[in-house]
Order: C-alpha cells, then structure tokens, then sequence
C-alpha cells in the first residue's frame, strides 16, 4: 500500500482558478502570476498581491490530456506574456493598460506548444501539419528595441514520411549557453526523443536522436518530453512497462517509480532538474509521485478519475505544483531551505 507520506507537509492551495483548469505559474521576485482557462476563456491574475482576476482572450483550446494548456511567462522589466492555443493557431498575449493577443505567425491550427524566454527573447516552439507531414517550428518575439514582432525563426525539423507525434507536446528550455527543443519524433514503430539547440535563438543545431529506447507503442503516447537545465525527462515502455527516464548525453537513467506494478508517465520538472514528478498509473487510481533533491519518491496527490499535471514552480520556500483533474487543483509542497 502506498501511504501518502507527505501530505502533511503538502497542502491543496485555494485560488481564482477554482472554477477553471489547467493553472500555470510564473514566479519573479515577489510577484508570483497566474493563468488559467474557464471554459475556453483565459483569465491573468498576480496571486502574491491577492489582484482580481484579468480576460487575457476568448476561444482557447486547452485539454489533449492536460498537455494543450496556457503558459505564462515573465519577460523583461516585470512584464506578463499568456501563450495559449486556438482553432486560430497559437495566441501571445501581452499585458499593458489591458490584455493583447496576436497570433504567432506560422501557426493556423490548434497545436500543442512549449515555451520559455531568454533575456529580452519569447521563444515558442510547437507541432503543426501541412496536410502531409508533421513538423516541429519554433516562433521568437524579440524586446521592442528590436523589433518586438514575433517571426518564424525556422523549421526545425520536417519529419519524415511518418512525421512527428503530433500529439506529443514539444519541451523547450532555455539553460545556461544554449536553449533546447525536444520533440518525440515518429520513424516506422519508434518514438525516440529528437532534439536541437541554439547559442543565439537564431541558428539550430540538430542534435539528433537523444533517446535509445526502440520504444514501438504501435501510435503516440500522447506524453511528450519534458527539459531541464541538464537533463530531457521522457516516459518509454522499452521494458515493456512505462518508466521515466532522465536523458543526459548517452547516459539514460531510469527514475525509480514508487509502485513497481505502475505505469509511469507525464514526467514533469523544475526547470534546474532539483525535483521531478510523474504520474504512477494503476487501475483506477493514479498518483502524483515526486522526487525532491535525489530523495525518496513521495505522492503529494491521487485521484480515482483523471490527472494531468501542470508545471511546478518555486515560490519562496515551496515549491506550487499545479495538476488537473475534475477540477483544478495546486498543492503546496513545503520544501525549506533545506
């Protein structure tokens, strides 16, 4: 039986997403922001100030379990950025006197995207079809001295003639010298992890097949990979049973699920690779299991129905990990400074 040893030290957060889904966080300084969907409406609020809620934009798309979902993200001088999905295409949304979306160019459709920032740069990577072929794009939004238009910075990578899973979320991190894709590319029956990387956001290096797995699902695993400051996190049944594993380099590391008899999947982190989390799932029950600091796997939530996690965030001492499931929810995880 697996008890829920850290309850006591996690709690379940209220907030103004309450009657939403799918919450998203950005901490700066002291400002910690917040987005989140109500019913295909996406709404802002700064949570450390206790501020009423903001419309940022109608007619988001959000779901594909969990993986569609707004971001925010905090760019120079403090400011607010909402990237959020459309029938449209891909939305960016800037907050000034009031919320402005534009579409990012390159973009016409829904599509699952991933996105971070670099200095004064947006980055905004995401999958999207010509009617053939899948292909994985990246779009940039430069500081205003520079231009501040967004721009199709390149196709990374036209897949093959199977592709790339298109219902595999793409990872996007910006780490000390470089900021890296990764996407889970389709070539016949395997789902490896491909990724890139770029010094100045500009050129890209393709890096090539990370993972090693010769994992065959038979289709999309519908769970793409996650990147940190050292390591690619992607869930692969290569035994036959879905483990996540931290890639770095050639070395793939399995991480040690709690339950043996679980499928192991949705791998999320911080981005300096200090905690990771993922999903152990059993029949009729799945659990959201972390890993702080190299320690003991600890569940901090389990539901009976559906749970798909967000992206956790630090916020003074702890860390807020928000997920989905009949409702929103955050967990507060008291880490200390331990």
């Amino acid at each position: 039986m697996i008890l829920l040893a850290m309850l006591a030290l996690a709690a379940d957060l209220p907030g103004p997403w309450a009657s939403g889904e799918h919450v998203d966080f950005a901490v700066a300084g002291a400002a910690v922001h917040a987005t989140w969907s109500e019913a295909g409406t996406i709404r802002y609020a700064r949570i450390d100030d206790n501020s009423p809620p903001e419309l940022v934009g109608t007619g988001a798309v959000v779901g594909d379990g969990g993986q569609m979902r707004p971001e925010v993200l905090v760019v120079p001088r403090g400011r607010p950025v909402v990237v959020y999905s459309t029938a449209e295409g891909i939305q960016v949304a800037q907050r000034n006197e009031g919320w402005a979306a534009s579409r990012l160019g390159g973009a016409s459709a829904p599509a699952l995207f991933a996105a971070t920032a670099r200095g004064g740069t947006l980055l905004v990577s995401w999958i999207a079809s010509d009617g053939q072929r899948s292909s994985v794009y990246v779009g940039t939004q430069k500081p205003k001295k520079e231009g501040g238009n967004l721009s199709l910075v390149d196709m990374l990578y036209k897949g093959g003639a199977d592709g790339v899973c298109m219902c595999c979320k793409p990872g996007i991190a910006s780490r000390e010298k470089e900021v890296v894709v990764a996407f889970r590319d389709a070539e016949g029956n395997k789902r490896e992890i491909h990724q890139f990387s770029s010094r100045d956001t500009t050129r890209w290096a393709d890096m090539g097949v990370t993972t090693r797995g010769g994992w065959a699902p038979g289709g999309c695993p519908a769970d793409g990979p996650v990147v940190t400051n050292t390591a690619i996190l992607v869930s692969d049944g290569r035994s036959g049973k879905r483990r996540v594993y931290a890639v770095s380099g050639r070395d793939e590391r399995e991480l040690p699920p709690l339950d043996p008899d679980a499928e192991v999947l949705q791998p999320r982190a911080l981005p300096d690779g200090s905690l990771v989390a993922w999903v152990e799932a059993t029949p009729g029950m799945n659990r959201l299991v972390v890993q702080d600091r190299g320690g003991a796997p600890t569940v901090i939530a389990e539901t009976a129905t559906r749970m798909e996690p967000g992206d956790p965030v630090v916020v003074g001492d702890d860390v807020w990990f928000p997920w989905q499931g009949e409702r929103a929810h955050v967990v507060r995880i008291e880490r200390g400074g331990h």
